[in-house]
């Protein structure tokens, strides 16, 4: 290689944005913003901690995308992706550009998610994911392509009063939903 070819691509690589490090190897944010979110997350909501720790010790991996192109009225949604003999691949895309304590909130929800699809090892196409979240959900579109549980809605609730409440356990977090307990 010449000096001017080993300087442009030292150039290049010198442009390349550093990910912060990914203690994680199940759940693989998709760029730098995904993965500050992840990090975020997880230092401030120790409900993100738990579903994180939880998918670490399963066969699922979880893509975390922030992108701008979903379906309007959409915050996120969990796709399947593909499966091997050892693994099983989603995707969590999360509208980008939403407010800290609200991605947060949202990344819990879908990390949820991810766990109910880890606590079914029969799942391991699209068509068996859709029929889980038939079985196990809820669907909040007319179509009927779109699901939710209250295991997930609870996960977001909980992360959502961890960021914004600094509630640190789930016995806390009850009393701040029901005061009146």
């Amino acid at each position: 290689m010449t000096l001017p070819v080993i300087l442009a691509t030292a150039l290049a690589l010198a442009a390349t944005p550093v990910l912060p490090p990914n203690p994680h190897v199940r759940v693989r944010p998709q760029g730098a913003r995904a993965a500050s979110l992840v990090t975020l997350a997880a230092t401030r909501s120790p409900t993100v901690q738990r579903l994180l720790d939880r998918l670490e010790a399963g066969d699922v991996i979880v893509y975390i995308d922030l992108r701008r192109d979903l379906d309007p009225g959409m915050a996120a949604c969990l796709t399947w992706m593909a499966a091997t003999e050892t693994r099983r691949i989603v995707r969590a895309s999360i509208r980008m550009n939403l407010r800290t304590a609200d991605a947060i909130a949202i990344l819990a929800h879908e990390l949820e998610h991810a766990v109910e699809v880890l606590e079914h090892p029969d799942v391991r196409s699209g068509d068996a994911l859709r029929a889980l979240y038939a079985r196990i959900g809820h669907a909040t579109s007319p179509s009927g392509r779109h699901f939710d549980t209250e295991r997930a809605l609870a996960a977001g609730t909980l992360a959502r009063l961890e960021v914004t409440r600094g509630v640190a356990s789930p016995a806390t977090a009850e009393r701040a939903v029901s005061p009146g307990l």
